[in-house]
């Protein structure tokens, strides 16, 4: 997909909910009215409860999280809802959102993506089950916020990925978590969330992405819920939020949770790294009104998305790494974020990362060959924080050459004279 920024052609990438195309003349319905939590009636005649019914439908909801009526700090997100993973609902967490809306539009159980023109997707996503998930282009960062949370202090600094989400209404995404946390801000329009506590994943038949790595997915059909094969749906606790204009929702690492749109939306999503430690110092403190100890979020020039460093980046409308992050002098601290707050790196952590970095070379290099390399001199299968550290820099050297050219260095024999 082609977004036009200016003079600059932008591509994206488009989503598409499972289903025939729904475009009949006319478009969808728009409205945002829409009851959440559901209201529930009892089935009857033997049947569950929710059967074939969306997600919710199943069990009451225990009630909404945790909310704020304004931005926390960098230190109090940190103490208040990240150390405890709490999920947190924040209020007006975005200032000028009209502005912003402006700025941004003006800078014009199956998931598939396609490649089209911008301009089509704006004309026919308002017919079509489309939504539209993208790393957010570089030019349209600057149209975006960074928020004020992150503008200082660790997190800064493990800032993972920024993504533009898009929707005409009308769709759900399915039932997931990430292994990183999510700070999701609405632009406009209105998104209902489903948050459970990542230890009833079992429930859900959920698919890691990697073994032990909290994020993954459920196979279940979250518009249709079969309580025949999932029958524990109905005793799973779950909370919900609902976000309107200017709000901000915190999912803390390893939630589960699903999300619903009604009528138009545009929103953006940061994730950004767990961490052993967390030092705002770099923060400038201030008094509050209360004479209490406030932070004021970092320095000034660091207003925008663009502001920022993430690990991965658009590459014309595909996530990819950002070339600084293969650079030899800074591929030590990439695989020490990629650890998170695991003790131990292991091959799976590895592949899963190396994969996706290397999805632009037809032929590379074998990641259980890449992995070994850096584990040859522990004489082990894993790396720990220390090992990390202490990697030479000939294997850090060759990393970076594989990252950026799929292939290992070619050593040069010296040729010997008789």
């Amino acid at each position: 997909m082609a977004l036009h920024v200016g003079t600059v052609t932008l591509a994206i990438v488009v989503a598409l909910v499972p289903g025939c195309s729904s475009k009949v003349g006319f478009p969808k319905d728009q409205k945002m009215d829409v009851l959440f939590p559901p209201y529930i009636v009892p089935a009857g005649h033997g049947i569950p409860d929710g059967h074939l019914r969306p997600l919710g439908w199943q069990k009451r909801s225990s009630g909404r999280i945790r909310e704020t009526p304004e931005m926390p700090s960098a230190h109090a997100l940190y103490v208040k809802y990240i150390k405890n993973s709490k999920p947190v609902l924040i209020h007006d967490a975005l200032q000028d959102v009209q502005t912003i809306k402006r700025q941004a539009l003006m800078q014009e159980p199956l998931h598939e993506s396609h490649v089209m023109k911008f301009k089509k997707f704006l004309i026919d996503y308002r017919f079509e089950e489309w939504y539209l998930v993208t790393p957010i282009p570089k030019k349209m960062m600057t149209e975006l916020p960074l928020p004020s949370c992150l503008r200082c202090g660790t997190f800064y600094d493990r800032l993972y990925e920024a993504r533009l989400w898009m929707s005409s209404g009308g769709t759900a995404s399915r039932l997931h978590s990430h292994e990183d946390h999510d700070l999701h801000c609405v632009l406009f329009g209105r998104k209902d969330f489903i948050i459970i506590d990542e230890k009833y994943r079992n429930n859900f038949n959920f698919v890691e992405n990697y073994k032990n790595s909290g994020s993954g997915h459920s196979t279940m059909d979250v518009e249709r819920v079969n309580m025949y094969k999932f029958p524990e749906v109905a005793n799973t606790p779950w909370h919900h939020a609902t976000l309107s204009s200017g709000d901000c929702i915190l999912i803390p690492a390893g939630y589960i949770h699903q999300v619903r749109s009604y009528g138009r939306s545009l929103s953006f999503s940061i994730l950004f790294s767990p961490s052993l430690e967390f030092d705002s110092s770099d923060c400038k403190k201030i008094l509050s009104s209360n004479n209490e100890v406030k932070e004021e979020e970092g320095l000034t020039e660091r207003t925008t998305l663009a502001d920022a460093q993430y690990m991965w980046i658009d590459g014309d409308g595909h996530r990819v790494l950002s070339f600084d992050r293969m650079e030899p002098v800074l591929l030590r601290s990439t695989l020490l974020h990629l650890m998170r707050t695991k003790e131990n790196f292991y091959l799976e952590q590895f592949e899963h990362f190396y994969n996706d970095a290397m999805k632009r070379f037809t032929t590379k290099p074998a990641a259980a060959d890449v992995f070994q390399m850096l584990t040859s001199d522990v004489g082990r299968d894993y790396l720990t924080r220390d090992d990390i550290t202490n990697l030479s820099d000939e294997a850090i050297t060759s990393l970076s050459r594989v990252l950026k050219y799929g292939q290992f260095p070619v050593k040069i024999k010296k040729r010997v004279e008789l």
